[in-house]
C-alpha cells in the first residue's frame, strides 16, 4: 500500500496493486468525521483517465452527501480494519520520507 496522491487536512488517495483506497475528513463544523473507503471499479477508471480531478469531484460528492445526512454511500464502502492498519502505516511512511 502507498500514498499516491493527497489534498492536505482533505483527502488522501492509495494504492494496493489494483486496488484505490480513499480517505476523506468530512468537516461538519462542530466536528471531522474520517472516512476510509474502497473505490469501485469505475471511480478507479475515471481516476486513471482524469487523474487527481476525479478524486477532486468525488470527495466534493461525498461531502456533499454527508452535509445531507447521507451516509450510506460512505458506510456501504467502509475499509477493513486491515486495509485501514496498512493506510495508516503507508502514510506513517510518506510522512517519515517527506519531513
Amino acid at each position: 500500500m502507498q500514498l499516491i496522491e493527497q489534498e492536505p487536512h482533505f483527502w488522501e488517495l492509495y494504492q494496493q496493486q489494483e486496488q484505490y483506497f480513499l480517505s476523506i475528513a468530512v468537516d461538519m463544523s462542530s466536528v471531522v468525521s474520517c472516512w476510509d473507503i474502497q473505490l469501485n471499479s469505475h471511480e478507479i477508471s475515471d481516476y486513471k483517465i482524469q487523474g487527481r480531478a476525479s478524486i477532486e469531484g468525488l470527495s466534493k460528492q461525498f461531502i456533499d452527501e454527508t452535509y445531507r445526512g447521507n451516509f450510506s454511500n460512505l458506510e456501504s464502502r467502509k475499509v477493513s480494519e486491515q486495509e485501514k492498519a496498512a493506510m495508516q502505516a503507508a502514510y506513517q511512511d510518506w510522512r517519515k520520507q517527506n519531513l
